[in-house]
């Protein structure tokens, strides 16, 4: 990781990696931590808002992830943001989401963690600046550091 780039995502550095892009993000709870890294993930595929200047179909969308631990939790989220784009063009504006304990998951190694909530947003046609191929495993990241949550995710791209 060596240069940073701003990203117009409150909170959100983009971090180069060899041959991939990455994101750093910070904020002051996980909800808000998961939904600045979701749009900060939409502004690495366009480089513009979702529906600007498109005719644009507004949807919601319901999204119910269990996972058992937060990192893996947040590689999850972006998975499906990235899948959601694949399919139908569906991009994420403004989610809305809580991260909650799943004791109804719990696991072997520990108490399960869950991301509930309604991403509000578009089907968007229009290109996309870069093609992101999965969320990786290298340097994943999700941790609290004094009175803020921080993450850093690595994008093969």
């Amino acid at each position: 990781m060596t240069r940073r780039e701003e990203i117009p995502v409150p909170g959100v550095l983009g971090v180069d990696h060899t041959a991939d892009v990455g994101l750093e993000v910070r904020a002051r709870d996980l909800p808000e931590l998961f939904s600045r890294a979701a749009m900060a993930t939409v502004w690495l595929l366009l480089e513009r808002r979702p529906g600007s200047g498109e005719a644009r179909a507004v949807e919601t969308r319901r999204v119910d992830l269990v996972e058992e631990e937060l990192a893996g939790l947040l590689r999850s989220w972006l998975r499906t943001i990235l899948l959601w784009d694949e399919t139908d063009g569906f991009l994420p504006e403004d989610p809305k989401l809580i991260l909650l304990p799943a004791p109804m998951c719990s696991s072997e190694t520990g108490q399960a963690v869950g991301l509930r909530g309604e991403a509000h947003g578009v089907l968007d046609p229009g290109p996309r600046i870069r093609e992101i191929k999965g969320v990786t495993l290298h340097g994943l990241a999700v941790e609290q550091r004094g009175k803020e949550w921080f993450a850093r995710v690595i994008f093969d791209v």
